[in-house]
């Protein structure tokens, strides 16, 4: 397995351990919106595709004739699943999404994630959470505020060796 595929899966372990119990144990997937149809954002929805926790269920994008129409074809998500930037609110009448996913530039990071929180979605957003700490912190803010999760797509803490070097220095075998 290679970083980029190991990324995709971690990335998608990552996000169904992070979603309530209810949307963990039960028999239909999460229904993520893909917020942003960039290089980044084709790695995410492809792993969604090869996995039964999560399913690509909206799209947003700012170019919705171009990339619309092909990624809904790709994942099956209905037209009526195709918001633009501007219209991105509208995620809150969709039911069938639950979180979204935010693989945009990172200076969009912020800006995307509140607005989901206020739509009601949960959040996975693509690192680096945002351009400063203190977007960072209105971020986290909106996100309590909404009692909505709101999770950074990084994956090092799940990986192997940084597991075993976590379990050795917690259990003191190789000093503080």
């Amino acid at each position: 397995m290679n970083r980029r595929e190991f990324s995709k899966l971690s990335a998608m372990a990552l996000a169904a351990t992070q979603m309530p119990a209810e949307a963990q144990t039960a028999a239909k997937p999460v229904g993520f919106a893909a917020v942003g149809l960039g290089t980044i954002s084709n790695i995410f929805m492809s792993a969604c595709a090869k996995t039964d926790k999560a399913k690509i269920v909206g799209l947003v994008t700012g170019h919705p004739a171009e990339k619309g129409p092909r990624y809904s074809t790709m994942y099956n998500v209905p037209q009526d699943a195709i918001y633009t930037y501007e219209n991105y609110d509208k995620i809150r009448d969709n039911k069938a999404i639950e979180a979204v996913y935010i693989g945009l530039p990172n200076s969009m990071h912020m800006e995307y994630t509140i607005r989901a929180a206020e739509a009601g979605k949960h959040v996975l957003c693509e690192k680096p959470m945002a351009i400063s700490s203190a977007e960072c912190r209105k971020m986290i803010d909106a996100c309590k505020h909404a009692k909505v999760k709101l999770m950074i797509a990084y994956r090092i803490q799940y990986e192997p060796l940084f597991a075993e070097m976590k379990k050795r220095i917690n259990s003191g075998e190789i000093g503080k």
